[in-house]
């Protein structure tokens, strides 16, 4: 049975609503002021709140202010119907500043008061259904990727380190060192997921700044050919495939941070690199091209099985082979948003089993 909670100075119209709403099988709560009105929703916590705006001791739009408040997070989604005599358009713009719902026009009648509750528990009912199927799903693709990616290194960090400081007496030096490899293997790889997660909650508050964007948009990074070049050679080493890198890069100066670039070409040439054998060629080329930065990535390594942009989301991989190895599939999506903030884009040539070639375009100084 659904709560009603009714908050009504007027006595006689207060036990009219609740009798009418009793009728239709609510479970009706009553108070005689807002002040009483705030105690009795923090209390049951209605499903859905009836008000009038002119009360003593604390009007409507207090109350609905006091249950909005950040400090009352039980309340601050209650449905929320304003009962008013006047429906100005300065009600309206307060009441819904502060997160009314709806407004009932004093006189109603009986159908119109039980229409105005139905349609608000109904759409409350369509929006907790909605989120729970979002959140289900962000708890399918978010949750056990993250859990994943994260726990597995722990975990090897953690045997290895327990070797060490367990009975040391039988281990040789070599061992010692060994061990302490592949601790440091663990270590990087677990660091590498932190900083994509960490870049991706980044992105997405950028989103929502529009001020610190505004700042970062004021950074310049100069002679990108630079960064480009130097990134590219060290992550060769690490592959061991020097002799496999070939790298071009003009000069120019982006309307980019350079942290950022730095965050984009790591992740493209670190995937070229990773999704192709070794001997075969990732290049690296960066030209102007009216008014914007081109910078492509080339390998011949697996491909995706698609090239649109659209597959590019979070915690979601272009392709499923087996040769590809687990991760979060949150690099894309990182350098995909970033290159969009500062108003560039992304383009992406692909096919499965033949290679890949990965465009940035961010405009130049």
């Amino acid at each position: 049975m659904k709560k009603i909670l009714v908050i009504e100075d007027n006595e006689a119209l207060r036990d009219n609503i609740e009798e009418i709403l009793e009728l239709e099988g609510f479970d009706v709560i009553a108070a005689r002021n807002g002040e009483e009105g705030v105690h009795k929703a923090q209390e049951f916590l209605p499903d859905l709140i009836v008000s009038d705006v002119n009360m003593p001791l604390m009007d409507g739009f207090e109350v609905l202010a006091a249950l909005r408040d950040d400090s009352s997070p039980k309340t601050k989604t209650i449905p929320f119907i304003f009962l008013t005599v006047k429906k100005t358009l300065q009600d309206i713009r307060t009441g819904m500043k502060l997160g009314a719902d709806d407004y009932l026009p004093k006189p109603f009648n009986n159908s119109e008061l039980v229409e105005a509750v139905n349609k608000r528990l109904k759409m409350r009912h369509d929006i907790v259904a909605e989120e729970t199927e979002k959140y289900d799903e962000l708890k399918n693709v978010v949750g056990l990727p993250i859990t994943e990616v994260i726990d597995e290194p722990l975990k090897n960090i953690e045997r290895l380190a327990n070797l060490l400081s367990g009975d040391t007496a039988e281990i040789i030096l070599s061992d010692v060192a060994e061990i302490a490899k592949l601790i440091e293997n663990d270590a990087h790889k677990l660091r590498k997921n932190i900083i994509k997660i960490i870049y991706f909650y980044r992105v997405e508050a950028l989103k929502k700044n529009e001020e610190e964007l505004a700042t970062l948009r004021e950074l310049k990074t100069e002679e990108p050919a630079n960064q480009i070049k130097l990134i590219s050679e060290e992550l060769a080493t690490d592959f061991g495939r020097n002799t496999d890198l070939y790298v071009h890069a003009d000069s120019s100066t982006l309307l980019f941070p350079e942290e950022f670039l730095r965050f984009c070409i790591k992740e493209l040439v670190e995937n070229a690199f990773k999704y192709s054998a070794r001997n075969c060629p990732v290049k690296v080329m960066g030209s102007v091209d009216n008014g914007f930065y081109n910078i492509t990535v080339q390998d011949q390594g697996i491909g995706f099985a698609s090239s649109s942009m659209d597959q590019i989301r979070p915690y979601a991989k272009l392709s499923k082979s087996k040769y590809v190895s687990e991760g979060l599939g949150l690099g894309l999506y990182n350098i995909k948003c970033l290159v969009e903030l500062f108003d560039g884009s992304i383009e992406m040539e692909t096919e499965s089993g033949a290679g890949t070639a990965i465009s940035i375009l961010l405009k130049t100084a």
